[in-house]
């Protein structure tokens, strides 16, 4: 096995058994298991396998050259970089934008555990008696060969680090610009939708207001599908779901049979759109939808209060749904 690979096992090991142990520890799903995954593979192992090789490669700078100097320089650029660090959120993050928001987080996380082994070194060698070090030290001055090599190594490590930190910034800030206004579109969809969604349940249970739980139905499914295709969170045409919702929201007092034919066609392309269902409660209503909607399909000659009702399950339990999971209810789960 390469040494390369060897150091990255290492670091993998040590991320999963020492840093990362408690939240190993926690029931993840499978959604959480693969983000925790990929962040290991193609950010932290990474990342600290680069600010290790920047480490060893300014140890020569700190032994030989003026330490204050390097020390006046990493100090800001640990501060700036870890306050941006820490302040960073791509929980709102654009699906098409993800493999730039891994880009963006990796440059400004490697800038700062460099920042941060770099800073490690010189407080160890500052800290160590001069004594240890001083007939390196000694030894290497009298060769200015020696110590040119050493000026650039440094100079090459810590101008690294500021392309990570510049890097990071203009990514950051064309990110920003990218989800202006997106944080408040998703909320205000959703919120609009659970509301009304609990709106159209009352309406069913309470068995009285047929055309209104209609209306309901029809704008919130609208709604909901309006959000995922503007979203981009799935493939599909959803303009027949959107008329359909459009339809019964427009002429709410049509037929019964009708209008429920409507509704379970609404329901049961969102179950099919449903592509990530994890966690105890999720998968809970995500069965209870499923076995309400099998009960009004299958079951004959059902009063129509019987499957108002179920319908009321059916809209509090998909209310319930999109609660817990949010839009990652329906992106693609990767392979």
């Amino acid at each position: 096995m390469k040494l390369k690979e060897k150091i990255s096992k290492f670091i993998d090991s040590v991320i999963k058994k020492t840093f990362l142990k408690t939240f190993y520890s926690i029931e993840l799903s499978n959604i959480e298991k693969e983000i925790a995954q990929d962040s290991i593979k193609f950010k932290y192992k990474p990342c600290i396998f680069n600010a290790i090789i920047s480490g060893i490669l300014i140890i020569p700078a700190i032994l030989i050259l003026d330490t204050n100097t390097l020390m006046s320089v990493l100090i800001p650029i640990t501060m700036v970089v870890g306050s941006a660090w820490f302040a960073i959120s791509l929980a709102n993050m654009k699906k098409k934008f993800e493999d730039f928001g891994l880009e963006l987080t990796t440059n400004m996380f490697e800038g700062f555990v460099t920042s941060l082994v770099m800073l490690g070194l010189l407080t160890l060698f500052s800290l160590m008696p001069n004594s240890l070090f001083a007939p390196i030290t000694v030894i290497a001055k009298q060769y200015f060969i020696v110590c040119l090599i050493s000026g650039i190594l440094g100079t090459i490590v810590i101008f690294k680090l500021l392309f990570l930190v510049f890097a990071g910034a203009l990514k950051y800030d064309i990110n920003d610009a990218m989800l202006t206004g997106q944080n408040e579109a998703a909320e205000r969809y959703f919120k609009k939708s659970l509301s009304l969604l609990h709106t159209a349940s009352e309406n069913l249970r309470a068995g009285k207001g047929i055309e209104v739980a209609n209306y309901y139905i029809g704008l919130s499914f609208y709604e909901i599908f309006a959000f995922i295709q503007s979203a981009g969170l799935m493939n599909g045409q959803l303009k027949g779901l959107m008329d359909g919702a459009h339809k019964l929201k427009r002429t709410p007092d049509m037929g019964q049979e009708e209008a429920d034919k409507i509704a379970l066609d609404l329901i049961r392309s969102f179950v099919s759109y449903c592509k990530n269902v994890e966690g105890v409660k999720a998968k809970k209503s995500f069965e209870n939808i499923k076995e309400e909607f099998n009960c009004i399909e299958n079951n004959e000659n059902e009063p129509q209060a019987i499957v108002d009702t179920r319908l009321s399950t059916i809209v509090e339990e998909i209310a319930e749904l999109l609660e817990l999971e949010g839009e990652s209810l329906f992106k693609e789960r990767k392979n």
